[in-house]
């Protein structure tokens, strides 16, 4: 009888194995999470093909657009909506003094305001293009004096010396006229046909002033940098306003 219970508790004990969930200890991850967790850290972020050929991945676009993008186009559309805001309120004025200068000419004095009127009709607009005219013109010489005034400046600061020949205003307009030139900065311009100089020039300077040595020679103290091409402008005032915005 006592070998009866002995083998009926041993067989309870052998049933009573728990079937709930396994205890999973801090020291014991899954086998298949492990897998996962090793899978994850190999995955490389996706990268993205740029205009300029570079690869960046999504966080780095992100920032490209954010930090270099968005301020470049709201500064330019500002720029834009600034022009055409001027623009229109040019033509507008150009208008308005049109009107009241041929509706109050002594000509028209005596004559009858249906005529008159009729009369401000056809001429005004000849005349605000006139005064269009003018603007243009005006701006063309305040831009052509502020070139003439840059080029003053760069024979001043390159008189030659130093390896570097003398800034050549003439040279240098005659250049830019090519029809193959395409740069119309006339600083940048002198420097790339001076290059190998102008680098030299640099250098020059730049190990005089470690070696606490003075200059005696006037130079440029700027960083060298080899300037790059740029499209074509379609006009000599184009070309100026290009140099202006540098």
């Amino acid at each position: 009888m006592d070998e009866t219970k002995d083998q009926v508790s041993q067989d309870s004990q052998v049933v009573a194995v728990p079937t709930g969930p396994k205890t999973i200890y801090k020291d014991q991850a899954p086998e298949k999470q492990s897998e996962t967790t090793s899978e994850q850290k190999v995955t490389e972020p996706k990268l993205y093909k740029l205009p300029d050929g570079r690869e960046i991945s999504a966080d780095d676009l992100y920032r490209e657009h954010t930090e270099n993008l968005l301020p470049e186009f709201t500064r330019r559309s500002q720029k834009l909506a600034d022009y055409e805001r001027q623009h229109t309120e040019t033509e507008a004025r150009n208008k308005k003094t049109a009107e009241e200068s041929v509706a109050q000419n002594k000509l028209l004095e005596d004559v009858d305001p249906s005529v008159r009127d009729a009369i401000v009709q056809i001429v005004s607009p000849v005349i605000q293009d006139a005064l269009s005219q003018r603007d243009k013109a005006e701006e063309a010489k305040r831009s052509n004096e502020t070139f003439a005034k840059r080029l003053s400046d760069l024979e001043k600061k390159y008189p030659g010396g130093n390896g570097l020949p003398k800034f050549d205003r003439l040279s240098i307009l005659r250049k830019m006229q090519e029809s193959t030139n395409e740069i119309y900065d006339p600083e940048v311009l002198f420097q790339t046909l001076n290059w190998d100089n102008y680098l030299e020039a640099q250098i020059k300077a730049a190990m005089k002033g470690k070696s606490g040595g003075v200059s005696t020679e006037n130079t440029s103290t700027e960083t060298p940098r080899k300037p790059g091409e740029s499209t074509p402008a379609r006009s000599f005032r184009e070309a100026s306003q290009r140099a202006l915005s540098r």
